[in-house]
């Protein structure tokens, strides 16, 4: 930075040189020296965040237009020379720091509970250990599952209980009949400790995929929403998160009923059933299509986006607000293992015109301007 010498003599580039340079010139005057010193003095009130440099220039250009005495305008200039210098480095230490722009990479902090007959609220967490043990039911939790062993008493009453699955929790549960349930993120299973009926019976709420234990004289049935399925021994999944009911069969033989309608599912078959208008219907599917969430996979073809942020948030515990309505309904495949976090997944999609911004726990989608 140049600085031009003024009329009363003082050399303001031998000045800026030694402040930057840390150093005094041999021929510096006297009235240089003061000025410099007022310079550091005024550097170091900027540091500490107590001189306002917008002041100073004002007070800078106020006395030159009136002309003070030669020493107060040694002081003055020397401070404006500080302010100047910092202006001429980019005021960077003075300038608000830019924020870097958020990333989703926020984990979910929901726990899964397990609501025992007798009344206890259990939070599920990476520890293993033993819930219960006695003659009806043994319980033992692992880290993202739940075992249920029958005991030696068949009590007549069932008491039931109750598993919760939140956000971003995929788990998996034995019951103790030996049938396994994979139950995704928010979602609810009642189911009894053990099956002493004529009948096994449990009621979901959300989405689960069941592996049923083949008992010919005791027919499994999932009660969902307004239907039930019924099953001897096979593999579907049952998803349950508005206003309809899928049902989709991997292997086997399932009935699905609701209210006086009744459907016999095939492998690969799907029946839905909307709520709306009571409707229950099948059709011919890729089973695996409908499973790809129990692999830990992320699988959607030709989906319209807002299901799929649908899914993303019950994943990974965001929510997601569209800039443009119509951005909801366009359509993307993605298929691909289930990643940590929901950055990842938002980076696969970076790459169409679409916009991410997120802030907090929240995700902004607009279009690429």
């Amino acid at each position: 930075m140049q600085v031009p010498t003024n009329d009363s003599g003082m050399d303001w580039n031998k000045i800026l040189e030694s402040l930057e340079e840390a150093k005094i010139p041999q021929d510096m005057t006297k009235e240089e020296f003061a000025a410099m010193s007022a310079a550091r003095e005024a550097r170091a009130l900027l540091s500490a965040g107590d001189f306002d440099e917008s002041d100073g220039w004002q007070e800078f250009t106020t006395l030159r237009n009136k002309q003070k005495t030669r020493r107060i305008m040694i002081i003055r200039l020397a401070i404006a020379a500080s302010v100047a210098l910092a202006i001429g480095a980019g005021l960077w230490l003075l300038q608000p720091a830019i924020q870097a722009p958020q990333i989703a990479n926020q984990m979910p902090t929901g726990k899964v509970r397990l609501k025992t007959s007798d009344g206890r609220v259990i939070e599920l967490n990476k520890e293993t250990r033993s819930i219960q043990h006695n003659d009806i039911a043994q319980i033992n939790a692992g880290g993202d599952s739940l075992v249920y062993m029958a005991g030696t008493t068949r009590s007549a009453q069932e008491k039931m209980d109750t598993l919760e699955i939140p956000r971003g929790t995929p788990f998996q549960l034995l019951l103790a009949d030996g049938t396994r349930v994979w139950l995704n993120a928010t979602s609810r299973l009642v189911f009894p400790a053990a099956f002493n009926g004529p009948r096994r019976e449990v009621f979901l709420e959300g989405e689960g995929y069941f592996e049923v234990a083949s008992k010919t004289d005791q027919p499994f049935i999932v009660h969902t929403g307004k239907t039930a399925t019924t099953v001897l021994g096979t593999s579907f999944n049952v998803r349950n998160y508005d206003a309809s009911v899928v049902t989709t069969l991997r292997t086997g033989k399932v009935q699905v009923t609701a209210g006086a309608q009744t459907l016999l599912l095939q492998p690969d078959e799907q029946s839905t059933f909307l709520a709306g208008d009571g409707s229950l219907q099948k059709k011919t599917v890729d089973p695996a299509d409908y499973m790809a969430w129990v692999k830990g996979d992320l699988y959607f073809e030709s989906v319209p986006l807002g299901r799929i942020t649908e899914s993303l948030s019950r994943y990974y515990d965001y929510t997601f607000e569209f800039k443009d309505a119509a951005i909801a309904n366009l359509r993307f495949t993605l298929d691909m293992p289930r990643p940590g976090t929901l950055q990842e997944v938002l980076t696969q999609l970076s790459g169409t015109d679409l916009r991410f911004k997120v802030k907090g726990k929240t995700v902004m989608i607009s279009r690429q301007p």
